[in-house]
């Protein structure tokens, strides 16, 4: 298992290509913090780790806010002693998204407060922890 004993922390993992790393990861052997907005979505992902053996929990965070990238970090040093793996996975594409002329300000600011600030914050968090477990890796998606 390619991930034993290693921590990974995956935002929006409660579906697509965040649910399918983290249950991935699991099966490869990582403990995986399953973090999202949708706690029901999120809450799924861990049931699906754990029904096939793996190690997870659920954490609830907007990561368009420091506060809960802060706390999402250290749920994961809490819950699991490290943080080897970061996965800035979470990022929306708002359905008023537009053009320039027609995109309201309040949704381009929305898309940019979780598809980059989320990054940037995740990364401010993260980076810290990655390096009091001695080191580790960085995953950011964009994917719509």
């Amino acid at each position: 298992m390619r991930l034993e004993n290693k921590v990974a922390l995956i935002t929006g993992a409660g579906s697509g290509i965040g649910r399918e790393t983290a249950t991935l990861f699991a099966k490869e052997g990582a403990s995986v913090v399953v973090v999202d907005v949708n706690d029901v979505a999120g809450q799924e992902t861990v049931s699906l780790i754990e029904a096939a053996g793996g190690q997870a929990s659920y954490v609830h965070a907007d990561i368009s806010q420091a506060a809960d990238c802060e706390t999402m970090v250290r749920a994961a040093e809490t819950t699991y002693g490290k943080l080897n793996i970061l996965f800035n996975n979470a990022g929306i594409s708002h359905i008023n998204e537009d053009n320039a002329e027609t995109t309201e300000e309040a949704v381009w600011d929305l898309t940019m407060n979780i598809n980059l600030k989320g990054v940037f914050l995740g990364c401010k968090y993260g980076v810290p922890a990655l390096r009091r477990a001695g080191g580790g890796s960085i995953i950011n998606t964009a994917s719509f």
